[in-house]
């Protein structure tokens, strides 16, 4: 059994479609300056390639940069504020003591002697 024949044009035909060799150019010549044409459109394409990825490389660093940048902001901000909260917490047990020695003045003056004791003995 026979397969019908396509009477598309070749126009009309699909561009997924097999399509009979054309005949070509066999002048020397002419090959190679369309050869040349070729590879000096190629060094084109390469050198574009080449740029548009060394802008993405630099883009990319320049984001990077950034996101750097906020991260160091971010770590200073919570270091600002953990030294804070330590001051603010030596501060507050500062005060305490204080507080303690004026109310127990001798219990005071014992304890302090009995740890420079201690640590006279360790060192």
């Amino acid at each position: 059994m026979s397969r019908p024949r396509s009477t598309a044009t070749p126009d009309q035909r699909s561009p997924f479609m097999a399509r009979a060799a054309t005949p070509t150019n066999t002048d020397p010549k002419a090959s190679a300056q369309d050869l040349e044409a070729e590879i000096a459109a190629l060094r084109e394409d390469i050198a574009s390639i080449t740029a548009t990825l060394g802008d993405m490389v630099k883009q990319g660093a320049n984001e990077a940069k950034t996101e750097a940048r906020k991260l160091g902001r971010k770590a200073q901000q919570q270091g600002e504020e953990a030294l804070e909260h330590m001051q603010d917490s030596f501060e507050s047990a500062e005060t305490e003591l204080k507080d303690m020695i004026r109310q127990k003045p001798i219990a005071s003056v014992l304890i302090a002697a009995g740890i420079g004791y201690v640590l006279s003995k360790i060192f």
